[in-house]
């Protein structure tokens, strides 16, 4: 049941990661520069801690510490393989423009954030829940 459950949370995840990116280059970006990538990686974390407690809360779902490390581990991955594939093969970015998003020096914190997801259902489930 938990990575049914943690399959269907990261598709959910993935559509708000989706809008959330949308929203920082349409609206953030022209707006505030330099602030829109902590801005956008502070609201996806938000998005994603959310939709990951209503998972854990509402699917009543109990689990162990491993578990929750194995699920994380898979959100870590299929974000990973989804952002280079559909990056790369989809929108035609370029590898340098897609590894370029894991530099945090230029105030990306997407790599943060990806860690943050890592660690999330632990989180959610052995410390909010």
């Amino acid at each position: 049941m938990l990575y049914k459950a943690g399959i269907i949370a990261w598709m959910v995840m993935l559509i708000g990661a989706i809008l959330n990116g949308v929203l920082r280059e349409k609206i953030l970006q022209p707006r505030i520069k330099s602030l829109a990538l902590p801005i956008s990686a502070l609201s996806g974390a938000i998005l994603f801690t959310i939709i990951a407690y209503v998972m854990f809360k509402w699917g009543n779902i109990i689990c162990t510490t491993r578990e929750t490390l194995i699920l994380g581990s898979m959100w870590f991955v299929f974000t990973i393989l989804f952002e280079f594939i559909f990056g790369h093969y989809i929108l035609k970015e370029d590898w340098k423009k897609l590894f370029k998003a894991y530099d945090v020096r230029n105030g990306n914190l997407w790599s943060v954030l990806l860690l943050y997801l890592l660690f999330l259902p632990f989180i959610v489930s052995k410390v909010l829940i």
